[in-house]
C-alpha cells in the first residue's frame, strides 16, 4: 500500500466528518413504525404508511411528510 492509501479513512457518516459515539434514530424511524403497526392489524393497513415512509426517505432532512394516522385510531379516540 502506498502512503496515499493509508491516509484515506473510511467515512462512517456521510453527513458529518466528526465521530459521534452515540447512535441516533433515523429521521424516518416513526414512519417505519407506522408501516409495521399496519402489518400487525387486520385488515392490513400498509399501502398509505409505506408510501409516506418512501416519501420520507426521499425527502431532505427537515422536510419529512407528516406521520400516518389510521382511521381506526381516530375512530377509537372519538368513542
Amino acid at each position: 500500500m502506498s502512503k496515499d492509501n493509508q491516509n484515506n479513512s473510511f467515512v462512517f457518516n456521510k453527513h458529518s466528518n466528526t465521530p459521534d459515539a452515540q447512535p441516533h434514530q433515523h429521521r424516518c424511524n416513526g414512519h417505519l413504525e407506522d408501516v409495521l403497526e399496519g402489518l400487525s392489524q387486520w385488515p392490513l393497513d400498509v399501502s398509505k404508511p409505506f408510501g409516506l415512509f418512501l416519501s420520507c426517505l426521499k425527502s431532505q432532512p427537515g422536510q419529512e411528510p407528516a406521520r400516518y394516522k389510521s382511521t381506526k385510531d381516530t375512530d377509537e379516540r372519538n368513542q
